[in-house]
């Protein structure tokens, strides 16, 4: 085997995208048996194992790693010009993506965009992530393709695109026995909070906000997530502060109700996020332009 070709490339990342041989010939479009030939004679043609199989799946070898920065140029300069997102058929793919997203991102866009590509993409898969500290390595590797939210740790190496604009809002039970259908701002420092702990996203930038405007509230409970709040909300005399659109969604319940925060608090960018290695791989660039579609400025329910 002297001389390699495109579809050799697409194996090798492939493979170390999935980790697995048998999750890799939906992209490739080969069988396994033959992926596995193929692999075999790049195997004997670089001297290497190239991949070993762990409890992690297949993992790449040291040359490997060493290999990939090189086989991307590669890859690009022998795709044919114009190559994009004309080489992935959603109507016709059963490929899997893997979308990392922030808690309010999952609970009131995730919903949307499952609609909506049930439509113009009816056999594709979606898995969902939680956007944490491990969403920048995992887009990396290829182990998610797309992050959705607001991520203050994705920086070099990674494309970012705004999607909407969101702001903050409080939230109360329905018969909350001091607030009625507003908050005043002495109202707003007296109670009592629960506070949702999320240091990689957006949320962690409110209480900067209300520090720099030397606003102390009082924080009772504290949870690692926003998908319980609406129960600890409408069965407590605790007040939240949540996005405005996890608010609307919360609210529709009938448990809780919204209630403007009576002092300034910025609005932030909720966007996509991708890192460069996949910046021109056709499937991923189609998710991207697909989501961005979906959601730019789209308005308030």
């Amino acid at each position: 085997m002297a001389n390699l070709d495109l579809e050799d490339f697409l194996i090798l990342k492939e493979i170390y995208r999935t980790r697995s041989i048998t999750a890799s010939v939906e992209q490739i479009g080969l069988s396994q048996p033959s992926i596995s030939i193929r692999l075999n004679h790049l195997r004997r043609h670089f001297g290497d194992a190239l991949f070993v199989r762990t409890a992690e799946g297949m993992m790449p070898t040291p040359l490997l790693e060493k290999l990939l920065p090189r086989i991307d140029v590669a890859s690009e300069l022998l795709s044919p010009p114009g190559t994009g997102t004309a080489d992935f058929d959603p109507a016709s793919s059963s490929r899997t993506f893997r979308i990392s997203l922030a808690h309010v991102a999952q609970m009131t866009l995730f919903p949307e965009l499952l609609t909506l590509l049930e439509k113009q993409a009816p056999n594709v898969r979606t898995e969902s992530m939680e956007l944490d500290r491990e969403t920048g390595s995992l887009l990396e590797s290829g182990q998610v393709d797309v992050a959705i939210g607001f991520a203050i740790e994705l920086n070099r190496g990674f494309y970012q695109q705004r999607l909407i604009t969101e702001h903050y809002v409080c939230i109360a039970r329905h018969d909350h026995p001091r607030i009625r259908a507003s908050l005043s701002k002495e109202q707003f420092l007296a109670e009592s909070y629960v506070e949702t702990m999320a240091p990689a996203t957006g949320h962690s930038l409110l209480n900067k906000a209300l520090e720099e405007r030397g606003i102390e509230r009082t924080i009772k409970v504290r949870v690692s997530s926003l998908l319980g709040m609406e129960k600890i909300v409408a069965s407590t005399e605790l007040v939240a502060i949540v996005p405005s659109r996890l608010g609307r969604t919360l609210a529709q319940g009938g448990m809780i109700k919204l209630l403007k925060i009576p002092v300034p608090i910025p609005s932030y960018e909720v966007r996509q996020y991708w890192h460069e290695r996949y910046h021109q791989e056709p499937g991923n660039r189609w998710l991207r332009q697909f989501i961005f579609d979906a959601f730019l400025d789209m308005p308030m329910p």
